[in-house]
């Protein structure tokens, strides 16, 4: 019998990353789970030498960066500490994660390389969020840099390692449910309804099976969003009216709760 493969999820401690270990385990993995507190195993995303560490050790043949925090709020007023860490976890947290996979998975194979790396995104990624513009900011930095390094390991020859984007819609995960109050956040409720985590785990798990490299949850909203990105000065003029739809939405989501 084969060995069970293994997979690093970051941020399992809770939301997202718990339903995507439960789904990898679900379908056959290995998973270790971690985060800076609620999971088995401890791992702060900002400290790259932390994440070659553990991929040295655990050898994983996924790896899914899905640690992440939101600071909500107008991007020209929000504290300087928070922006670094927003900017830390979310784009730096995905770059040493990646990175620190890569070295051990681009050795395998002659060294055409081997394994899976599933960075979660945003379609936050591809427009104008006010209220949520530096969140935003490092979900695009995500998408350019998976798919800028998928280039930059085929322009080397290592073609074994499959880089793939899960780009979510606006979804019910305490990320969002911690601030249900806080108008700051009413853009991530302009769709229909609110994207669960499980809808997104089981994108990561379809992926590994049948690689793509970008992947939207909703794809239908992923089509819609993206050719809003097209227009970004029509999409500014009308946030206050998609505001207005999210706040709506927002207050019967609360009122549900």
């Amino acid at each position: 019998m084969a060995p069970m493969k293994k997979a690093v999820v970051t941020g399992a401690g809770r939301g997202l990353g718990t339903v995507i270990a439960q789904r990898l385990r679900a379908a056959g993995y290995d998973v270790i789970a971690t985060d800076i507190t609620g999971a088995p195993e401890v791992l702060d995303v900002t400290d790259a030498q932390a994440c070659r560490d553990l991929a040295e050790r655990v050898q994983p043949d996924v790896w899914v960066n899905n640690a992440g925090i939101l600071g909500q709020g107008n991007a020209a007023d929000i504290p300087d500490d928070l922006v670094a860490n927003v900017v830390a976890v979310n784009l730096l947290g995905v770059m040493n994660g990646t990175r620190a996979a890569v070295s051990v998975m681009r050795e395998r194979e002659g060294g055409l390389g081997g394994g899976r790396i599933v960075n979660i995104g945003s379609l936050a990624s591809w427009v104008p969020v006010p209220g949520e513009a530096v969140y935003a900011a490092t979900k695009a930095g995500v998408l350019s840099f998976t798919l800028g390094l998928d280039g930059d390991l085929h322009a080397d020859g290592v073609t074994g390692i499959r880089l793939s984007v899960i780009c979510p819609d606006g979804m019910l995960t305490p990320m969002i449910t911690d601030c249900l109050d806080d108008p700051a956040v009413a853009l991530s409720f302009t769709g229909v309804r609110l994207t669960t985590p499980e809808e997104v785990a089981d994108a990561v798990v379809r992926v590994l099976r049948r690689h793509r490299r970008i992947i939207s949850v909703p794809h239908w909203r992923g089509a819609q969003v993206r050719a809003f990105g097209a227009i970004p000065d029509a999409v500014l003029r009308a946030a206050p009216v998609f505001r207005r739809l999210g706040r709506a939405q927002q207050d019967r989501v609360r009122r549900a709760r």
